[in-house]
């Protein structure tokens, strides 16, 4: 085992890591329309909400200031939106808090408010992510995902009997029988852009900027083309749509493989040039989005169940590090993806003492995390890490 073990000294002795004051200055270029407001928001590396404030702006202003006292540890981003009757108008992107004791400036733009799903968060205390669906609303929290049937004039039902109403500045979640309705929020998401798109076949391959869009097609000079004049959309059934003169790009929220590909892709893509009507299919956006956020639970490793009388096992990604819990101690390493494959290297371990049985286990994680060079997502969610045509773990969220 080629794993580097080190010791990491404020894990082990359990110093805490200091609460923190920000304060974050929002611009943007664009007309300011009455009756906005500005939305900065702080997330934790599961993307939980820790924090948010609301400043009302005028249409003469094109800044505002956004002050956070004695931010929890747990702070990982920061982020901020214009909002308008519930619609986000314009967004910056995902600012990490990580060893920053200030945050700079938080620029938006409205491209970056293009997305597949909506983030609303909720008087109750919940963050809700909304997408569209055939026949309504697709809505994702933490515990889990369920659809509501549009049933017309902004008022959608699910299965269970709740009901969810669009009351376009806000959204009100009313239980069947339960708690009292929350009202809820827009607040910004994860935005798409910038967002890489290839070829099954390689054959092109697209990046997508704030304000232009790269292409590279197969020609004899090895040469790209700059597109600065493509329009951007999202279609009636939740796509993303980029089009030129030349060309249109259609995303898609759907996990995609490339030919003979080790690992998944969370965008699906489809380019279409004007000059032919053939379609021609590939994936696009970063791999790893599709391991951040909530923790994993180590189901098997090496194909064998995780024993039940043991401590959870567990996996988290944020901002290109791996880490978790093992029997005894915690863990921390970098992860990235390097030439299409999944590399975790520079893995690190705190030193506690630790039962022969209980190591041997977190030994067996850590041979697994090393060794994986690719990974799935399959039918039911869950995580499947690979090395080679050999699973080492899977694990699944709770």
């Amino acid at each position: 085992m080629r794993l580097f073990l080190a010791v990491m000294t404020a894990l082990a002795t359990g110093v805490p890591v200091a609460a923190r004051d920000i304060t974050a200055t929002v611009q943007w270029d664009m007309p300011t329309p009455q009756g906005a407001e500005t939305v900065t928001v702080v997330l934790n590396n599961e993307g939980q909400l820790l924090a948010q404030q609301r400043v009302d702006v005028t249409p003469d202003n094109n800044t505002a200031t956004h002050s956070f006292a004695a931010l929890p540890r747990q702070a990982g981003s920061l982020q901020a939106g214009l909002v308008l009757d519930g619609q986000l108008l314009a967004q910056s992107s995902q600012l990490s808090l990580d060893g920053r004791g200030a945050a700079p400036d938080l620029v938006l733009h409205p491209i970056l408010a293009l997305g597949f799903r909506s983030s609303w968060a909720c008087d109750d205390g919940t963050t809700l992510m909304l997408a569209p669906a055939a026949g309504g609303l697709r809505a994702i929290t933490r515990q889990g995902t369920m659809f509501f049937h549009d049933d017309g004039q902004g008022r959608f039902s699910a299965e269970d009997g709740t009901v969810l109403d669009d009351d376009g500045p806000s959204i009100t979640l009313t239980p069947a029988n339960g708690p009292q309705p929350a009202t809820c929020a827009r607040i910004p998401a994860q935005p798409i852009l910038p967002i890489t798109a290839r070829a099954a076949d390689e054959s092109w391959q697209i990046e997508l900027g704030l304000n232009e869009a790269l292409i590279t097609l197969p020609r004899p000079d090895g040469d790209q083309d700059i597109l600065d004049q493509m329009t951007a959309r999202r279609t009636d059934d939740g796509a993303l749509l980029f089009e030129s003169d030349a060309m249109s790009l259609r995303l898609t929220d759907e996990a995609c493989k490339l030919d003979d590909a080790i690992i998944p892709y969370p965008v699906s893509a489809a380019l279409t040039r004007h000059t032919s009507s053939a379609v021609s299919h590939g994936c696009a956006g970063a791999p790893l989005r599709l391991l951040q956020g909530r923790t994993w639970y180590v189901d098997t490793l090496f194909s064998v169940p995780h024993p039940a009388d043991m401590p959870d096992l567990t996996l988290e990604v944020a901002n290109g590090q791996i880490s978790g819990r093992l029997a005894c101690n915690l863990y921390v390493g970098q992860v990235a993806i390097v030439d299409g494959a999944l590399s975790l290297s520079d893995l690190g371990t705190t030193r506690l003492a630790c039962p022969t049985a209980k190591r041997n286990l977190e030994l067996r994680l850590l041979d697994a995390l090393e060794h994986a060079d690719g990974f799935d997502i399959g039918n039911k969610g869950e995580l499947i890490l690979r090395s080679g045509s050999v699973t080492t773990l899977t694990a699944s969220r709770r």
